[in-house]
């Protein structure tokens, strides 16, 4: 695998449990569960 894509697959990676992360920090509420439906939906598209 290329380095540049490797760099972009960690990115990406890091990123994404970042998202995560913030979107789990959130208090329990139902645009918490929205925007976890969001990221899961946009997760599987890619």
């Amino acid at each position: 695998m290329p380095f540049p894509r490797l760099r972009a697959d960690l990115t990406r990676s890091m990123n994404r449990r970042r998202l995560y992360a913030r979107i789990n920090a959130l208090p329990d509420s139902t645009v918490r569960e929205e925007l976890l439906a969001i990221a899961q939906r946009h997760d599987e598209n890619n």
